[in-house]
């Protein structure tokens, strides 16, 4: 794995309440790299692209709330959290949390800006 990459998903994995992440190929499902805790990072990362693919279909019905930034999946032991890569769409990154308070803004604003994949300012 690229070391820059690494350094990436580690730097995201270690946020307060981040049990895990993984970037993902979205047309497939493969999870690129993964980094975090968690044992099963990898496989909810790999589910939890579908419900990526759900909006993908249906994204003409939310045009009036702008383009999607952060879709949140709430468990009752934890959520996931699923955003695209500005520099590449493909890719998603995807986030295994506990059931507690992350600091969304900040981790939303490093996952987009900071690394391989940052390009573009977060508008939350």
């Amino acid at each position: 794995m690229i070391p820059q990459i690494d350094q990436y998903l580690s730097a995201l994995a270690a946020f307060e309440g981040i049990r895990g992440c993984s970037l993902v190929e979205s047309g497939s499902g493969l999870v690129v790299h993964s980094a975090g805790e968690v044992a099963d990072v990898e496989p909810l990362s790999e589910a939890a692209v579908e419900f990526w693919r759900i909006h993908e279909r249906l994204k003409g019905n939310f045009t009036a709330l702008g383009r999607l930034n952060l879709a949140m999946l709430a468990f009752q032991d934890g959520w996931l959290a699923l955003t695209a890569c500005p520099a590449d769409p493909s890719l998603l990154l995807v986030a295994v949390t506990r059931a507690q308070s992350v600091d969304w803004n900040g981790w939303l604003k490093h996952a987009r800006t900071a690394g391989p994949f940052g390009k573009v300012p977060v508008h939350a």
